[in-house]
């Protein structure tokens, strides 16, 4: 996600890499959700565009994800990679189908998907997760990484592409 923060009002591909993620992080919620909303009204406005569409998160994306399933009522689905579950109110506002995929050695994210999958459950709406035993937080990043487990990646990235394909036809 670009801030447009950078020297200039460049975005964050005139920083380093540690400086972009201050700058992306130093945004509001608010700007986040209207910067999601930006892309996704470009992109559903391509000839190419589907009818449906979907966000797909990893970390901080993945909890922005969650988020903003609750922020656009036209959202086709919505697909978390290891973040964190949005309070209550943000999930009362969920219509979407949210797909959870979390590393089981991830105990500060994993400790907020409880509560959201009994709220969810409550409310009626759709929230399907998956816990990948021995994988941990980030366990999509670069195969050579520490985090990484390519055992999880296996399983999850079809399951993401099997998950966008039932709900976004």
């Amino acid at each position: 996600m670009d801030s447009g923060q950078g020297p200039g009002g460049s975005g964050t591909e005139s920083l380093e890499a540690d400086e972009a993620a201050k700058l992306v992080y130093s945004l509001t919620q608010e700007q986040v959700m209207e910067r999601v909303s930006a892309v996704a009204d470009y992109a559903m406005a391509l000839p190419e565009a589907r009818p449906r569409f979907a966000v797909v998160g990893f970390c901080w994306g993945g909890t922005t994800s969650f988020a903003y399933a609750g922020q656009r009522p036209d959202l086709g689905a919505a697909v978390v990679y290891y973040g964190n579950s949005p309070s209550a109110q943000v999930l009362a506002r969920i219509n979407a189908p949210v797909l959870g995929l979390y590393g089981g050695d991830d105990a500060r994210v994993n400790a907020s998907i409880e509560p959201a999958d009994v709220e969810m459950k409550r409310l009626g709406k759709a929230y399907q997760y998956e816990i990948y035993p021995g994988a941990g937080h980030a366990f999509m990043a670069g195969q050579e990484k520490r985090e990484a487990n390519s055992a999880a990646t296996a399983s999850a990235w079809p399951r993401t592409l099997q998950f966008l394909n039932e709900h976004l036809k």
